[in-house]
């Protein structure tokens, strides 16, 4: 028992040592560490304007303008972020999501979007959750200006025919600030 207690210790000690060896050098002084640029987090809310509509078929098409806001957290190239949107058109209908993504470039971020609308703003109407992606690309002639387009799709409506009312388009202008 004492074999095997000192041969892992020796096994360990070498493992140590080489994983010492692995770090390429001395390590860091504390000039180094300080010098070292901080991870970049960032925070930035912003509203939007946009036209959102549904394209199935020639007699199917809609179209209706839409505002909204929210904010987005960034770091190291992910971003999170929530929203709210009212839409209008026949009916007003607002919804809320909540975005996942990646910024590309510094320019350009795609994301996933999951949303959760409700057909006609009342508190006791019940909604549906839609789940789509988007892209969001940077405007370089104004600061904080991007435009931005998304598709979603009903999830109920995976894997089977969608009507106009599952299936909608949007694309419009965010002003971050």
């Amino acid at each position: 028992m004492q074999k095997v207690i000192a041969a892992t210790a020796a096994f360990l000690a070498l493992g140590a040592t080489a994983l010492a060896a692995d770090k390429g050098g001395p390590p860091a002084t504390l000039a180094q560490i300080q010098a070292m640029p901080p991870v970049t987090t960032l925070t930035r809310c912003y509203v939007e304007t946009s036209l959102v509509g549904t394209f199935l078929a020639a007699g199917d098409r809609t179209a209706q303008g839409s505002v909204g806001g929210g904010c987005d957290l960034t770091a190291g190239g992910i971003s999170l972020g929530a929203l709210g949107r009212v839409d209008f058109g026949d009916a007003t209908t607002g919804s809320i999501a909540a975005k996942l993504g990646y910024a590309i470039n510094p320019h350009l971020t795609a994301y996933g979007l999951a949303e959760w609308r409700v057909p006609e703003i009342k508190i006791n109407r019940s909604g549906s959750l839609f789940l789509g992606g988007g892209l969001e690309t940077a405007i370089a002639v104004v600061n904080g200006l991007s435009v931005f387009g998304e598709a979603s799709i009903s999830a109920a409506k995976f894997g089977s025919a969608a009507t106009k009312d599952d299936v909608s388009t949007r694309a419009g202008l965010r002003y971050r600030f």
